[in-house]
């Protein structure tokens, strides 16, 4: 094998790893259009300005892929590039309830489960009711995941809260976006590793009731009232009714309030929520609320909630690469002389009229090479067409997972397959 150079955070994909995560967007597709969102698209490219406009994303700005001769940048995430979108389709319905699946790109260091390309499956919902789409929100993402059997959990804050504990224990300004950043690395160097940090910052009375409140061991109820008590009642009215809702859309899944849960520090204004696979650190994806950040760009005060899936991340969890699926034609042609080709040509033309995904021998090859062939690519059904199955206008079908074989019409094969891809 020759040894060529490859960029570092990205990678190939053979024809079974391709078609699996070609079908995995097909069904989270289906997931979002289930619950009425819309699809748009926007460039691979944005222009710094909008990129880098007023610091949208924090010290995120760093990660991002420059054209610096173009002024353009490749998009670090779909939410950016929504709100420029928005802003200039003035007439879009409200509330706009949108979703977009493609690549981003972070120049961020690659580990496991962390590429510099990758996939982002977006919803998000613009103007209306606030606690309505964040439930609706969490809820299709729910449906994605459950969609694939995943076991998972969700933690869910109300990042508002936090800012009124801050401000009642005086942790403000530049100290209380320092520990939050904090906060967000619990999951990797743990409470007392948190604790050591903010200890340092702010000093150990207010860093121990930060810790007390984090770490906080109870049910949900018992999280709100503990919180409640601190900040006020009406507070905690928006993560309440959330949580109330995400009871009714029959989300069996654990959903946990988690005051440790703050991610996207720099835009998210209240509720945010994390999905991950039930016992482990591992995100499969989340998201919150934004109601400033298209504001910030220039466009109208107007509340949003959105989430994003990391597609990548699922499919390295799904396990893609033992998939056995490599081609999505179900059935391969092969003709037994050469002579035999015109009419292969045309079972293959009847079969694809009707739907059928039909692949066809190309190559001036045996039929023990041809077979070599459909069996490296999984095919489920091969026809055998020869002297004598043109002469009767036949076919012979071998069903590839059990070796029988049978010459039959060409019409009867159309239906056996259509049931069984039915089935």
């Amino acid at each position: 094998m020759t040894d060529l150079p490859f960029p570092k955070g990205f990678r190939d994909m053979l024809p079974n790893e391709s078609l699996f995560r070609l079908n995995v967007i097909k069904k989270i597709e289906s997931v979002f259009q289930l619950y009425g969102f819309l699809s748009i698209n926007t460039p691979k490219l944005e222009s710094l300005d909008i990129l880098l406009a007023k610091d949208s994303i924090g010290e995120e700005n760093k990660l991002i892929f420059k054209l610096k001769e173009e002024n353009l940048g490749l998009r670090y995430d779909q939410t950016v590039s929504l709100a420029r979108y928005f802003i200039m389709h003035s007439d879009l319905p409200l509330p706009f309830k949108r979703y977009s699946i493609g690549e981003v790109w972070r120049m961020d260091e690659p580990q496991r489960l962390r590429y510099r390309e990758f996939t982002q499956a977006d919803i998000d919902i613009i103007g209306g009711e606030s606690i309505k789409g964040n439930a609706e929100v969490i809820a299709v993402l729910s449906k994605v995941y459950t969609s694939f059997n995943i076991d998972f959990s969700v933690s869910v804050n109300d990042r508002s809260l936090l800012d009124k504990f801050f401000e009642k224990i005086e942790v403000t300004g530049n100290d209380q976006i320092k520990v939050m950043r904090s906060i967000d690395k619990m999951d990797k160097i743990g409470v007392e590793g948190v604790r050591k940090i903010i200890e340092e910052l702010i000093g150990k009375e207010k860093s121990s009731k930060i810790i007390e409140l984090i770490s906080f061991e109870g049910s949900n109820e018992q999280k709100i009232d503990l919180i409640s008590k601190i900040v006020g009642e009406d507070a905690t009215r928006e993560i309440n009714e959330t949580l109330k809702l995400l009871k009714i859309y029959n989300i069996k899944e654990n959903i946990i309030l988690d005051f440790s849960t703050v991610r996207g520090i720099d835009y998210y204004t209240s509720i945010v929520f994390e999905f991950k696979i039930k016992g482990e650190n591992s995100s499969l994806g989340g998201g919150g609320r934004y109601d400033h950040l298209i504001e910030m760009y220039g466009g109208k005060s107007i509340n949003a909630v959105g989430a994003s899936i990391g597609v990548d991340r699922l499919l390295d969890i799904l396990n893609f690469k033992n998939s056995k699926e490599y081609s999505p034609s179900q059935v391969f042609i092969a003709n037994v002389k050469k002579e035999n080709y015109n009419y292969a040509l045309s079972v293959a033309n009847e079969l694809r009229a009707n739907g059928i995904n039909t692949d066809l021998n190309a190559s001036e090859r045996n039929i023990s090479n041809q077979l070599s062939y459909a069996n490296s690519l999984h095919f489920k059904y091969v026809i055998f067409v020869g002297p004598s199955e043109e002469e009767s206008k036949m076919v012979k079908l071998r069903n590839m997972e059990t070796g029988a074989e049978e010459t039959t019409q060409l019409s009867d094969v159309i239906s056996l397959i259509k049931s069984r891809v039915r089935s």
